[in-house]
């Protein structure tokens, strides 16, 4: 009897733990809850007690919008203290349709036929900032090579300063990498071409390192990968196709198996993990493009943004035949590229030629700017006295949305007759003809004579200039055989301007050397090394990885010592670019000598 009391005793103490694990509680949170409206926001849905369950149904609203295919789930199981914890956490991607305060409705969760609900959570929602959702899913990759990374962990967000515009207007789109895991590398998989837009692209700085950004409550690195400015050609809805790229992942098993649960420092940096490919994207841009106001001022041509204009007549008296110059220059915020030419009605004495036009268009912060100088050049062939006038510049303001006309001032030319004329220019010309035939002054002083010269026909040096032309006509053909080599043969092109063009990264890469700027340091010989072999070897971007860089060098015959040198430097570089950490100068002098013998070396082999 006293071992049957014990053994339930016994029975009693351990399942006790057990039984409290079971209780099940349903928990709602976000990371923030401030968001904005039409910003995608994480909310998560956490079970404890229990795993063992289908799905969770999350309550209707009308203001808040599921963002489908964007949800992670994870899995925890742990023993502390003989008890048992099981849970199990379902990550949604929302979207509040308005601002505001709202409220998220319960979730609930049906497990073992007892329905269980979380708690209601309280949002305040503020106005949107002016730039579109992150998406609402990648359509489904056809490239079996390209893995799909959780939504939360690596995103390309789109930022645009506006999009209801007037024709002509301009908007400046950025582009933002926002990853949580180590990128190696990422390379766009399309241009940008928008149907309907003028663009001007901006230069990325690719050695700029990204920056710590909270975005709902989630700490992210963020990269700026690229930005340019729109300015639409015509009015309706016009809209940019979706923005794709491709990024290497340096990834580990805890990444693989279970994203964002165990992921500490080391393993965030983890340059021994995996080198995997994750596609990701931006969704398509709107515009609502509206038609420039009626009626239209007389001498508008098109041009919108803010602009001042000058105009400069170089003299205003001049001689029959004396070419005179006027200059305009237009400045300001705008398409410079597509300015409008500038028209100038001069009297028919003139005989006017095509006009001059220089740009200068710059692109800084978020607009582009620069000048066009148009200068026409005219020559009067009649004297007189003569009022040209006001030449006017017409442009619109989308801002104070009214049009502008900057006017130069009265403009007027005397020309007068002079001495020239087409007639006497003839006649002296003439004059010169005849004084070649005219008998000259017999010169009586000998003590300046000296032997007369073999005819310049019979030197040495005639004769090698005879042969230039031919010379010339040779190295001209040899030119335009390699230039339609270049052209028709791609692998060619590519071997012949491998080791110009590493020259010049290693060169850049010496720069920031002894700059002392380590993190582009590497960034450069790494793209020395990668676009030299890509180069060399005609192997794709899109397949430069090191795994395939390793099998083809294999192939080529090339040494094994040189190729784990080169992996050496490559992993080297993935990690002192990625991981904040300093090396010394001669460390950083041997990395650079180490990748300059090896694209010497490979600059020698077939």
């Amino acid at each position: 009897m006293m071992r049957y009391v014990i053994s339930l005793l016994l029975l009693l103490l351990f399942t006790a733990p057990m039984l409290h694990a079971q209780e099940i509680s349903v928990t709602a949170s976000v990371g923030d809850r401030i968001v904005y409206e039409n910003e995608p926001f994480r909310y998560t849905v956490t079970v404890e007690g229990s795993a063992n369950f289908d799905k969770v149904s999350l309550g209707e609203s009308q203001e808040i919008e599921l963002q489908p295919g964007r949800t992670a789930t994870s899995e925890n199981f742990s023993i502390i203290n003989g008890r048992v914890t099981r849970s199990k956490s379902i990550t949604y991607t929302l979207i509040p349709k308005k601002s505001g305060k709202m409220t998220i409705p319960p979730a609930s969760v049906k497990i073992d036929g007892t329905l269980h609900a979380s708690n209601p959570v309280e949002l305040t929602v503020l106005k949107g900032q002016q730039s579109p959702q992150v998406g609402s899913g990648p359509p489904q990759s056809g490239n079996k090579d390209v893995m799909q990374v959780p939504d939360d962990q690596i995103f390309i967000k789109p930022i645009v300063s506006k999009t209801s515009l007037f024709v002509g207007e301009g908007a400046t789109v950025t582009y933002k990498l926002y990853y949580r895991v180590n990128i190696t590398r990422y390379e766009q998989t399309q241009d940008i071409k928008p149907e309907g837009f003028w663009k001007e692209e901006f230069d990325i700085d690719e050695h700029v390192s990204s920056q710590n950004e909270y975005l709902n409550g989630a700490l992210y690195r963020v990269a700026t990968i690229k930005k340019f400015r729109v300015f639409p050609t015509r009015a309706g809805e016009l809209e940019i196709s979706p923005y794709r790229a491709v990024c290497e992942v340096l990834m580990t098993d805890v990444m693989r198996n279970r994203w964002g649960l165990s992921m500490n420092f080391n393993q965030f940096f983890n340059s021994m993990g995996k080198t995997m490919k994750a596609e990701v994207y931006a969704p398509a841009i709107k515009f609502e493009v509206k038609p420039l106001p009626s009626p239209q001022p007389d001498g508008f041509n098109g041009a919108v943004g803010k602009f001042d204009f000058e105009a400069n007549l170089d003299k205003d008296t001049v001689q029959v035949g004396t070419p005179v110059s006027f200059k305009f220059k237009v400045a300001g915020e705008g398409n410079i590229a597509t300015l409008p030419e500038i028209s100038l009605e001069l009297p028919s004495i003139f005989e006017q030629y095509d006009p001059k036009v220089q740009r200068d268009i710059k692109k800084q912060g978020n607009l582009v700017t620069g000048e066009k100088v148009t200068e026409i050049i005219a020559i009067p062939r009649t004297s007189g006295d003569f009022e040209l006038g006001r030449v006017k510049f017409v442009y619109f303001d989308p801002e104070k949305r009214k049009y502008i006309t900057l006017s130069s001032p009265e403009m007027a030319i005397y020309v007068k007759q002079g001495s020239y004329s087409p007639t006497s220019a003839f006649a002296d010309k003439r004059e010169i003809a005849r004084f070649g035939t005219d008998i000259r002054f017999i010169k009586t002083d000998t003590e300046t004579l000296h032997p007369k010269r073999a005819p310049i026909y019979r030197s040495a040096w005639f004769y090698g200039s005879m042969m230039i032309p031919a010379l010339a006509f040779v190295f001209f053909f040899i030119q335009k055989q390699r230039d339609e080599k270049m052209q028709g043969d791609v692998a060619y092109a590519r071997r012949y301007k491998a080791n110009p063009e590493a020259r010049k990264r290693l060169k850049a890469a010496k720069t920031f050397l002894k700059e002392n700027s380590q993190q582009a340091f590497f960034a450069e010989l790494e793209a020395a090394l990668i676009k030299f072999i890509g180069n060399k070897f005609n192997i794709a971007e899109q397949a430069m990885t090191k795994d395939e860089i390793k099998s083809v060098l294999q192939s080529k015959s090339v040494s094994s010592e040189m190729i784990e040198q080169l992996m050496h430097i490559l992993t080297t570089s993935e990690m002192y670019r990625y991981a904040p950490s300093v090396t010394s100068k001669e460390n950083l002098d041997a990395f650079y000598e180490e990748a300059e013998k090896i694209i010497s070396e490979l600059s020698k082999s077939a």
